[in-house]
């Protein structure tokens, strides 16, 4: 971009995600039962802690039951200029001793139940606090914690320069 080209932000997409944040993901009573939130813990606990923007999932779990770590990559050239694919990308992990005791049904996995809910809460409408969510792919990946079992889901959004 050339100078002059480029207008103040009044709202990023940053503002936009600690919308869904704040305001989707931590509202969602569904959501923290499946991940085992204990009552009374605070919205900024349950970010640092038990969802947490954190590209490297390596810290070590140590009473979580549930845990996930969500961070932002980008992903081809759009060809439009000033528009880049990004994808938000999610590693659910959960304790192999709480992996099947959500629902009376013990083959439901709890990693796909919470998975489900991410689905529903940013796919639902056709955007979330300004953001549009396309659904991109979901995989177990393995774990350096033992113990754990691990959930990579993806999604897609463009976002402008």
């Amino acid at each position: 971009m050339s100078a002059g080209n480029y207008v103040e932000k009044k709202r990023t997409w940053q503002d936009n995600w600690r919308d869904v944040e704040r305001y989707v993901i931590w509202q969602d009573e569904k959501l923290k039962e499946l991940m085992m939130i204990p009552k009374g813990t605070p919205i900024l606990t349950f970010f640092k802690k038990y969802f947490m923007n954190n590209a490297n999932g390596d810290e070590i779990l140590s009473d979580e039951k549930v845990r996930i770590a969500y961070y932002d990559a980008y992903g081809p050239d759009t060809g439009n200029p000033g528009i880049r694919m990004c994808y938000k990308e999610f590693d659910i992990y959960v304790q192999d001793d709480y992996l099947h005791n959500a629902t009376m049904d013990h083959m439901q996995n709890r990693c796909d139940l919470i998975a489900e809910r991410l689905r529903y809460l940013l796919l639902r409408s056709y955007t979330t606090h300004g953001l549009r969510f396309s659904y991109r792919d979901e995989y177990g990946m393995w774990t350096k914690t033992i113990g754990y079992h691990r959930l990579h889901v993806v999604f897609g959004y463009k976002r402008t320069v």
